[in-house]
Formats: structure tokens, sequence, C-alpha cells
């Protein structure tokens, strides 16, 4: 298994760092959201060339483009927007930049809502369109939406159907979207689905992140699985921690918070494979 990183979860607001850092740090691929806090695919054409010219020149390559699609109502006019517009353009930026993933989620669930199929709809039409630009659509479980928990993402998938569309796995956010036990639990039941796994923790008491070594996920044995299972995707670190937890060890010099705790994690990460 390789590992990624988000770029904006090593230095947000300058990207030059971000991908300096990476190579510092020996890793090889890099996940993209936002670029110098702006969100894909708004990003202007020229940032978009920089980028990925400095990416190429560093010798990295990109693992895949997060653009948070579908992180919307089933009714807003953002949807159709992203059919449109957002959806086509990214699928272009994703070919260009030697990548074919794409992750999404899968539509804000409203409290006492009761679940559209409009939601498997809509999905299966964007994982269509996705294949047809010559890339592979992915689901993010994430609280808020329909899919939160790995459980109810698999469900979903199942219903589009696996060929059309792919789980990106994120165990921390099935903690913080009410999975008790996100491993081994809800992991069983979606392994066989699993092509992306964003890598972070989730500290119920807290209810806030943690890192990789602190939380309700067990790491160690969630990696191990995949490596048992054959899962030959990539690892993506997505710390999503800004501030510095007490009783850490002194960041290194230059780091900021964010730097710190993502190096932290990636250090983590290396434990996990190497046990």
């Amino acid at each position: 298994m390789e590992i990624a990183i988000f770029t904006d979860e090593i230095y947000k607001e300058d990207y030059t760092r971000a991908l300096n850092r990476a190579v510092e740090w020996g890793v090889k691929y890099v996940e993209v959201r936002a670029i110098d806090g702006v969100r894909l695919p708004k990003v202007g054409t020229d940032v978009l060339n920089a980028f990925i010219q400095q990416v190429r020149d560093l010798g990295l390559a990109v693992s895949g483009l997060s653009p948070g699609f579908f992180k919307c109502d089933l009714s807003d006019p953002e949807v159709q927007t992203t059919f449109d517009d957002a959806l086509p353009r990214l699928c272009d930026v994703a070919g260009d930049w030697g990548t074919e993933l794409i992750t999404c989620f899968s539509f804000k669930r409203s409290v006492g809502e009761s679940f559209s199929t409009e939601v498997i709809d809509r999905l299966g039409l964007a994982a269509d369109r996705v294949c047809e630009a010559g890339c592979r659509l992915v689901v993010e479980n994430v609280s808020a939406c329909w899919g939160a928990t790995g459980v109810e993402t698999g469900e979903i998938i199942r219903q589009v159907g696996p060929d059309r569309l792919g789980l990106c796995w994120d165990p921390g956010n099935a903690g913080r979207g009410g999975a008790l036990v996100p491993f081994p639990d809800d992991y069983n039941a979606i392994k066989d689905l699993v092509e992306h796994v964003h890598v972070k923790n989730y500290i119920p008491e807290h209810q806030g992140w943690g890192l990789v070594d602190e939380g309700v996920v067990d790491w160690n044995a969630q990696m191990q699985a995949l490596r048992l299972d054959n899962f030959e995707g990539l690892l993506v670190i997505e710390t999503h921690l800004t501030e510095r937890p007490k009783g850490r060890h002194a960041s290194p010099d230059g780091m900021n918070e964010l730097e710190a705790n993502t190096y932290d994690n990636l250090e983590a990460t290396h434990v996990c494979l190497d046990g």
C-alpha cells in the first residue's frame, strides 16, 4: 500500500510549501482538494497549470481529486451545476493530471427526512458520466449525508452497482457518523467495496478529531486487515486536526500545528504498515 497526503492537510495557504514538505517526508502521492484555499474545480486555469507543473517537477504524482460534489441537498441548484459544468471540467483536469479517481459524497440528510431513490439515480448518473470521461467515481462516507457510516454507504453503492461506483472508506468519518466500531464491524460489511482510504481518527468523548493513534479507529488493525484483504489502493492522510494536542512531543522545527500533526500521522501510518 502506498501513502498519499492531502496537500491542504500539510499547509493550506501555500501549495508550494505543502508540496515541498511531501517531498521532504518521502511521500510520492498527493491528493488534491483545495489549492491555496480555493476548492476544486473553482481554481483558475493558470493556477491549476502551475500547480501540476510543480507536482511533476518535484517527482510527485496525484492520487485523486476531492471536489466535494454532492455534499448538499438533492434540491440544491448546485447539483445541476455540478452535472453541467463542474463534473466535466474536473474529469478533464483528472485526465490531464494522470489520475482517474474522483471522490464525491451522497447528499445531505435532514432530520426526519425519508430516503429517496433519487440519491441512487443521481449518483449512478454521475458515476456513468465520470466513467465515460475515463475516470472512476468513489463515494466517501461522511456524517450529515445519507452515507454517514460504511454500512450506509455500502448499501447505496450496492444499489447503484459496484461496477459503476466505488467506496472511499473513511473510518474516522464513520465514527463521527454514528458507527460505534468502525473497525472491524463497519469495515467487515463493506471491505469488498473499498477502493480508496482516508486516514484520520475521531475521539467520540471529545466530539473531535484525533491523531491516528488516538481515537475510536484501531488503525494498526485496520491497515493489517487491508493488507490481508489485498487492498491495492492508497492510504490518504487527512489529518483534520489543526491544533496541537497537549502532551505530544515537540513539533519539528519550522512546522506549524497542522504540518506537525500531519507529520505525526505519517509516522504513525508507517508504524502501522510496518507492524
